[in-house]
């Protein structure tokens, strides 16, 4: 029981941390690379760094998706934590930027962040990177199995591959 209450006590302290890191390490808009790629998803989005994953129906399927109810996916090309998708690619496919907590449906433990090559920490479920559409709303689904490289994610972090 005491381990228990110990390790929520570790993850909801290291979460904390990591949040502020998170704000902390947000680059200025003088910062990004001449493209723009990676400055206007944060500035788009100023409570970035205290994001909510949550489950919700999108086509049919349970998938994550962020606060605002637009579907996550994961690239194909990433490895375990660390993003392959930068500049040009990461205006069309925004990065997750910041420390997420754990919405509706969503275990926490699996929530985490990794540090791009640009300083800003990007919000990983089981490890890997999650990014947004630039042209999905709420609810839709259009970058599942772009190119085959892009799905959406299960509950359990699993990917939608269709």
């Amino acid at each position: 029981m005491f381990v228990r209450r110990f390790a929520l006590l570790a993850a909801v302290i290291t979460a904390g941390a990591l949040g502020a890191c998170a704000e902390s390490a947000t680059p200025s808009a003088g910062d990004a690379k001449a493209t723009g790629a990676v400055a206007a998803p944060v500035a788009a989005s100023p409570s970035a760094a205290r994001a909510a994953v949550r489950i919700a129906n999108v086509g049919g399927r349970k998938a994550l998706v962020d606060q605002e109810g637009r579907t996550l996916y994961v690239f194909l090309r990433d490895a375990k934590g660390k993003s392959a998708c930068l500049d040009k690619c990461a205006v069309t496919w925004p990065p997750m930027i910041g420390d997420a907590v754990n919405g509706e449906g969503v275990d926490g433990f699996l929530l985490s962040t990794h540090v791009r090559p640009d300083g800003t920490m990007q919000t990983t479920y089981r490890d890997l990177p999650l990014y947004r559409f630039g042209t999905d709303r709420p609810g839709d689904a259009n970058g599942q199995g772009m190119d085959g490289a892009w799905f959406m994610l299960d509950e359990n972090g699993d990917m939608y591959q269709w």
